[in-house]
């Protein structure tokens, strides 16, 4: 494994990274706020946990994961497991009696926020959906002020390129230490397209 400038003495990889995995981590360690473009099956999403364990251990607070696209917070829950030695929650995610989990209300996710000293995880995951919401989004941003959440990552950013939109508006508002926006097709069809991302 190529050698990592800036990394964290005792961080580890719990997966062996490639080459340019190390690369976007030595990258993502010396700047706060970037793309990342690698195309669709390089690993973005490992890059990222990296990332965000390795700021862990530089002092970040928490890490909040938001997916352009609905279905992929069960594949961040899954990965973070994978590639990290944390653990992520899904805002919103409750059990049935009968033990299986689902993801509740806009209520539900709200009550996460608030309560967030009941979450143990490093990792937090929503979709960009629930920054529709102005409690949720503004319940963010002051976290993020306040350095609660230090770092924001977000999954499919080409997903959220409309800023007068609701979730586009919430998108703005967040002001975390540390920024990185994912996406390996940033296809655009206007260059205000880009300003999201």
């Amino acid at each position: 494994v190529k050698k990592v400038a800036n990394l964290p003495t005792e961080f580890q990889f719990k997966t062996k990274p490639y080459d340019h995995q190390i690369d976007g981590l030595s990258y993502g360690l010396t700047h706060d706020r970037w793309l990342l473009g690698d195309e669709q099956g390089l690993g973005k999403t490992k890059q990222v946990i990296d990332i965000a364990v390795a700021k862990k251990l530089m002092g970040a607070k928490r890490c909040l994961i938001i997916c352009g696209v609905n279905g992929l917070k069960w594949n961040w829950q899954n990965e973070i497991k994978t590639h990290s030695n944390e653990s992520g929650w899904i805002l919103g995610q409750r059990k049935r009696r009968t033990g299986k989990i689902y993801i509740g209300s806009t209520k539900d996710k709200l009550e996460d926020l608030k309560n967030l000293d009941s979450i143990k995880d490093y990792f937090l995951i929503t979709n960009v959906e629930s920054l529709r919401d102005a409690d949720i989004a503004a319940t963010i941003s002051d976290y993020c002020k306040k350095g609660i959440i230090s770092m924001v990552a977000i999954d499919e950013i080409h997903k959220c390129k409309n800023p007068s939109s609701q979730q586009g508006k919430g998108i703005l508002k967040i002001k975390a230490d540390i920024h990185i926006a994912m996406s390996g097709t940033p296809l655009m069809n206007t260059p205000l397209d880009l300003f999201i991302i």
